[in-house]
Parts: C-alpha cells; sequence; structure tokens
C-alpha cells in the first residue's frame, strides 16, 4: 500500500493520535459538524475504482442532465414555476457532479488550490441548493394541490424567477467563510485541504447550517407528499360520496403518482446519508467510514439522474422530453440528406 494512500486510513498512526472523532494525516477528516468538511475524505474511499467506470458514470449522468435541460427549456414546461425549478435543478445538478469529477481528476495533478480554496466551498453550495430547489418544487406542487383552480401559474413563474437567485446567493453567502479558513499543506507527495475553525462559534455554525440544510428539504420532500394524498382522498370522498375512502385513495394515488415518485426517489437515495449522518457523527472504525462515504455517494446520485426523477415520470414533462428527442433526429436526417 503506498504511503499517501495509508495517511486516508482510520488505522494510520498519525490518525491514532488524533482527538477522538478526527483522523487523516493532519486529523482533518471528521463528520463531527454532521456534513462532508473535504471531497478528499471521499478520494480515498474511490481510489480502488477504475477511472473508466468513474468517466462512464459520469457521462451517462451528464447525458441524462442534458436532456432534462433541454426538455425545461422548452416554452410548455415552464408554464408554471416548477418547470423553472426543474430546469435548474438540472443545471445546477450537472454543474455540482462536473466539480466534483474535475476535482478529483486533478487532485493528484495539480497544487490543489483551486479544489481546496474554490472547488469545495462550490461543490457544497451547489448541493445545498440542489436541494433547496428540490423542496421549492414539493412547495408549489402543494400550493397547487390547496389553492386548486385558483392557483396563479402567472405569479407562480414570477416568483420562482425570485426565489431561484435568492436562494444561490443565500447558500454561497452563509458558507463564504469557508475559503478563508482553509489551509493547503503538502505532505507525503501531495496536497492536503485542511478546514480550522477559529473558534467555538464557527464550529457551532458550521454544525447547524449542515444539519439545516439538509434536513429541512429531506422533510419537505418525505413529509408533503403525505398531506396531499390526505387532503386530495378527503376532497375526493366529499365530492364523491358514493365511492368509498380506499376506491378514492387509489385513485389519488393514480393521478399523483408521478409527483410522489419524484419525491420519494430524493428521500430513498437520500435517507442512508441522513442516517450516517446522524448516526456516525464520530466515526472510529473503517467500516463506519466506508458506510458514511457509501451515503454520501448515494446522496450525489439524483443530481446525475434528473431525468429518471423529474422528466420521465411525469405526464406533463414526458411529452415534451419525447418531441425533444423526435426533433433531434429529424435535424440528423436533414443534416444527413443534406450532405448526401
Amino acid at each position: 500500500m503506498a504511503a499517501d494512500d495509508e495517511f486516508c486510513l482510520l488505522n494510520s498512526s498519525i490518525s491514532s493520535s488524533c482527538s477522538s472523532c478526527f483522523y487523516g494525516p493532519f486529523c482533518q477528516f471528521t463528520t463531527e459538524y454532521y456534513g462532508i468538511l473535504s471531497i478528499q475524505s471521499l478520494f480515498c474511499s474511490i481510489q480502488s475504482i477504475p477511472i473508466s467506470i468513474f468517466l462512464s458514470v459520469f457521462f451517462f449522468g451528464s447525458l441524462c442532465n442534458l436532456f432534462a435541460v433541454g426538455t425545461f427549456c422548452q416554452s410548455n414546461a415552464r408554464e408554471m414555476g416548477s418547470g423553472i425549478y426543474r430546469l435548474w435543478i438540472s443545471i445546477i445538478g450537472q454543474l455540482c457532479v462536473t466539480i466534483v469529477v474535475i476535482h478529483t481528476i486533478m487532485e493528484k495533478n495539480t497544487s490543489g488550490k483551486i479544489g481546496c480554496f474554490i472547488f469545495e466551498y462550490v461543490r457544497k453550495a451547489l448541493h445545498a441548493s440542489y436541494d433547496s430547489l428540490t423542496a421549492c418544487t414539493t412547495l408549489e406542487r402543494t400550493m397547487v394541490i390547496y389553492q386548486g383552480i385558483t392557483f396563479n401559474k402567472v405569479h407562480s413563474r414570477q416568483l420562482a424567477k425570485l426565489i431561484i437567485p435568492s436562494l444561490l446567493f443565500y447558500h454561497f453567502t452563509i458558507i463564504l467563510y469557508e475559503p478563508f479558513n482553509r489551509e493547503l499543506i503538502y505532505s507525503m507527495n501531495r496536497y492536503w485541504c485542511l478546514l480550522k475553525f477559529p473558534n467555538q462559534l464557527f464550529v457551532n455554525f458550521e454544525t447547524i447550517t449542515n444539519i439545516y440544510h439538509f434536513i429541512v428539504p429531506y422533510l419537505i420532500n418525505l413529509i408533503l407528499p403525505m398531506c396531499w394524498i390526505l387532503v386530495l382522498t378527503k376532497n375526493r370522498s366529499a365530492l364523491n360520496k358514493h365511492i368509498s375512502i380506499w376506491v378514492n385513495f387509489k385513485n389519488v394515488l393514480f393521478s399523483n403518482k408521478h409527483a410522489i415518485i419524484s419525491c420519494y426517489i430524493l428521500v430513498l437515495f437520500n435517507t442512508p446519508r441522513l442516517i450516517s449522518t446522524f448516526y456516525f457523527t464520530c466515526i472510529k472504525l473503517r467500516c463506519q467510514n466506508t458506510a458514511y462515504i457509501t451515503a454520501y455517494f448515494l446522496s450525489l446520485v439524483p443530481l446525475t439522474m434528473n431525468l429518471f426523477i423529474f422528466v420521465l415520470p411525469s405526464p406533463k414533462y414526458r411529452p415534451e422530453f419525447l418531441n425533444l428527442v423526435q426533433r433531434i433526429k429529424n435535424y440528423r436526417f436533414r443534416s444527413q440528406y443534406v450532405s448526401t
């Protein structure tokens, strides 16, 4: 085993001298703050994965995101604010995945300054923005259900255009202190990015923001679909008194399954991260670290799967996607015809 690989492990001689819950060559790895402080903790866990597999997954995810972006760029897909949210969710998801991949490739080939002071900061802000915007789509769907025919699509679009830049500004601003508290240290033929807080106030703030930015969107996507089902079932039962509640319940599930599926796919991939975040606040064993990193990787999967989460399950957006594919085919056919 290479020396620099060994320093990523929990049972190295230097890690054993760290204070409780910290490990790494400079005791810089920890989950004590309820979040990934450095993406280097991911690099230590994916060194055995062939770069070809890593890039194949990236290109497949990028293709899916490009189709999702193309779908939501069409005017019919942006009649409501939800279409605008989903457009930016797809864009931000692709940007975040690209940052992670570029950072991974550059890790051992550069001085690490860009990765440490820029990529770490941008990756964290984009991931938090992605989670917040998915919650916005769920909240808007809730408003549609409660307001019914009085729901204003124009106002919805205007509100989305205001909320999106506001959320991006918020997430990039609230962690603006992080690049100024990072250090880059060279040791064992590589650079290490450290995040050190000057006092306990910063530690508490980091912990609170990490929990808040993750748990609030998670709970919104988990709880509100249940509220949709209850409210819509109650309304249908009031209108169709001759039909049993169970039949009305099944009709509600069938007519809203696309929105419910989208929410619970996000919940499904983020649940391991939720469990590991609160269960592995202090990592002392290598198997714990592997479980935590695996859970975090699963939370990155939705960033590449927006086509399957928001487009294909939807009876509204799926035809727009098929029209986009058909136009691409027609364009290629015309191009080949002209060239011949």
